[in-house]
């Protein structure tokens, strides 16, 4: 009788009352990083793509959303929960071949990630193998994406990782 090999098992760490800047708007899935100076989460915006700046605060995706329309107003508290760890299913927002292990980067937007101009300083995430990856010919062939089109799932990777040591 051949043994198991490793169980593998994909750990989430989810970040409780994360407190916001409430003058700003962000919807479940979003990414946000960490302003040191007024110290709170704030959305990453478009001007964020491929920014080390950014993703050097990066923390993690949104699990709330601000405004909440069936409250009619802004939370009155400015505290949400935040996934700094998991596996998140991302657009991507480049017409770059995806593999297994690829760094990504954040994207032109609060939901887009991208592997062109991901490096060492700048990366927010790894492509996952539970990709559908085609490995027919031995090594997975790649993904070839489509701008704005294709899902990948991404191991996020938050390099800010003050929110989660203690």
């Amino acid at each position: 009788m051949a043994l198991l090999g490793n169980t593998v098992k994909v750990e989430q760490l989810r970040v409780s009352r994360v407190p916001f800047d409430i003058t700003k708007t962000f919807s479940p899935g979003d990414m946000l990083k960490w302003d040191s100076t007024n110290h709170q989460a704030t959305p990453v915006v478009a001007g964020d793509a491929a920014s080390t700046a950014a993703a050097v605060t990066f923390i993690g995706i949104a699990l709330g959303k601000q405004p909440i329309a069936s409250l009619n107003q802004d939370l009155p508290f400015g505290q949400c929960n935040v996934l700094a760890k998991g596996m998140v299913e991302f657009t991507v927002d480049d017409n770059a071949t995806y593999y297994p292990g690829d760094l990504v980067t954040i994207g032109a937007g609060p939901q887009l990630v991208r592997k062109t101009g991901a490096s060492a300083a700048n990366v927010i995430g790894v492509v996952a193998p539970e990709n559908h990856f085609d490995a027919s010919a031995g090594a997975p062939s790649g993904i070839s994406a489509v701008a704005n089109v294709t899902k990948l799932w991404i191991y996020l990777k938050p390099q800010f990782t003050n929110l989660t040591s203690w």
